[in-house]
């Protein structure tokens, strides 16, 4: 089992304490579960009318989770357009805790998803990784992670190699379409940080931070969350 997450308060001497120690943020129910619940909404009426839930459950035989499908990018570039998503990334609890993070006003950079992951795929289930090593420009970049339903252990959440970011940018597997799921090699006995989840935790990381996903081992329930990606106005202003 993973060590448990190290939940921060809202203090901004702490957030930037914990974030330069550890590279990430657990904060507990940062956002209400109705404002989550509704960019849900949207992405499970997506996921019924395409046949991938029916009655809240999900097809193990689909196997979702490959970054080059053509089924998930189709359906991500409706998700990313939608008012819900981009409003639930705009939320004033997110960019409070990331001004105090990367020291100036948050923009949103490139890489904002919606992950799907089957159960029972556990061949798909995102290794570990750095984003920095896949994104162009990924200086001071911090990721919100959150799911979109309450996520427990079983189902598959973010896990975090915390510390992993002060050693700079690791060697990774290049993107290769067709491969599958890249990324980095670290030690089988690393101290993985993970938590079960209610609606409304999020996960913040920096670029750098080693991070992957838990295994959805659940025998019929679809692992749903978003990524949004942020870097400092000023960075944005150079680019």
């Amino acid at each position: 089992m993973p060590h448990p997450l190290i939940a921060t308060a809202l203090v901004p001497e702490l957030l930037r304490a914990h974030a330069r120690r550890d590279g990430y943020l657990f904060v507990p129910g940062l956002l209400p579960p109705e404002r989550v619940a509704a960019v849900r909404a949207v992405v499970d009426e997506a996921l019924a009318r395409r046949g991938w839930l029916v009655d809240g459950t999900s097809d193990p035989s689909l196997r979702l989770g490959r970054w080059d499908d053509t089924r998930w990018t189709g359906f991500l570039a409706e998700i990313l357009s939608t008012d819900a998503y981009q409003t639930l990334a705009a939320a004033p609890e997110l960019i409070a805790v990331l001004r105090v993070v990367v020291g100036d006003d948050p923009q949103l950079h490139v890489g904002d998803v919606c992950r799907l992951v089957s159960p029972g795929a556990l061949d798909l289930t995102t290794p570990p990784h750095q984003d920095a090593a896949y994104l162009k420009d990924a200086d001071a970049v911090w990721t919100a992670w959150m799911a979109l339903s309450p996520c427990p252990i079983a189902l598959g959440p973010l896990a975090i190699l915390p510390g992993s970011h002060t050693a700079g940018l690791r060697p990774h597997a290049p993107v290769s379409t067709g491969d599958g799921v890249v990324g980095t090699d670290v030690p089988d006995d690393a101290p993985w940080h993970a938590a079960d989840l209610a609606l409304g935790d999020v996960i913040f990381f920096s670029s750098l931070t080693v991070h992957r996903a838990l295994p959805n081992t659940t025998r019929d329930e679809l692992r749903v969350s978003v990524d949004y990606r942020y870097r400092p106005r000023a960075s944005s202003d150079r680019s």
